[in-house]
């Protein structure tokens, strides 16, 4: 494999924003039906071009990181072929087994996740990457990106110790990032429609807000992405009342609105001069 196979990255580009045109679009339109809040149609278009960027940056990010696992020569400790596992008679049991697996394989990645994101709100310079996220008033399906240094985040405290498990063939891998992209956007949907009772398993949109509130009383509460059992079990969980919709952001940072000031966010002097820097604290 070429360090920089641009025919790969091209793919995964692709792949990637037709997954998120696809899913981000499904929780727009649910957004627009049952609103939570109504936001701009700009905020919209920012969404579409900060994930374009985003997603372009991040077919670089996941090339090197693929060839650095191959020029290192790291490879799995256990490798689970659930394909054969899972292998039985019934095509329908078959179908349920292998989405069961797919959000078993989810929640475990969701743990690296957990923490990762707690070291976000606690270490300075990471906190600075991630307040680009957080930032955003107009917090949609669409209009929810991370900053572009996120990815090499993500690919050596989540990614790097998965790395080490590997799943052999199968649609349990396929099905557990399809899950994960899925919910990528329904947890940032600012629409009425959520799981309900199933949030004390599964993350929604309703309790992944109270993560984003403006509000002091939400700071350093609901880590989690795909499942809420880890703030469950880490005692960071906050189940939000009936009508709780806060609204998000944060106070002394806005909105990035153009593609430099989005970029440049976390090395932004005149942003971080007036506040003491990666103050995690000062996030919901």
């Amino acid at each position: 494999m070429h360090v920089l196979d641009i025919n790969q990255m091209t793919q995964f580009f692709l792949r990637s924003f037709a997954l998120t045109a696809v899913f981000a679009t499904i929780c727009a339109a649910l957004e627009l039906t049952f609103p939570a809040y109504r936001y701009s149609f700009a905020s919209y278009v920012r969404g579409v071009r900060n994930w374009i960027i985003r997603l372009g940056w991040a077919a670089l990010i996941w090339q090197l990181y693929a060839a650095g696992l191959q020029w290192l020569g790291i490879k799995p400790l256990i490798t689970i072929n659930f394909s054969a596992l899972l292998r039985v008679d019934s095509a329908i049991l078959n179908t349920g087994l292998a989405i069961l697996s797919g959000v078993l394989v989810a929640i475990l990645g969701d743990f690296f996740y957990y923490w990762m994101h707690r070291a976000q709100h606690a270490i300075p310079i990471l906190w600075r990457m991630h307040a680009t996220h957080h930032s955003i008033r107009e917090l949609t399906a669409w209009n929810c990106n991370h900053h572009l240094s996120e990815p090499i985040v993500y690919a050596i405290f989540v990614a790097l110790p998965l790395v080490l498990v590997h799943f052999e063939s199968g649609v349990v891998p396929v099905v557990a990032m399809s899950l994960i992209a899925f919910q990528v956007h329904l947890v940032h949907s600012s629409t009425r429609i959520n799981l309900g009772s199933l949030r004390y398993i599964i993350g929604d949109n309703k309790f992944h807000r109270i993560h984003h509130s403006a509000d002091p009383s939400h700071r350093g509460r609901n880590y989690g992405l795909f499942t809420t059992i880890w703030d469950t079990i880490f005692l960071t969980a906050y189940w939000p009342k009936k009508n709780e919709w806060p609204e998000v952001g944060l106070r002394d940072q806005s909105e990035p609105l153009t593609v430099v000031d989005y970029i440049m966010f976390p090395f932004n002097r005149r942003r971080w001069g007036k506040n003491k820097a990666g103050s995690g604290a000062q996030a919901s």
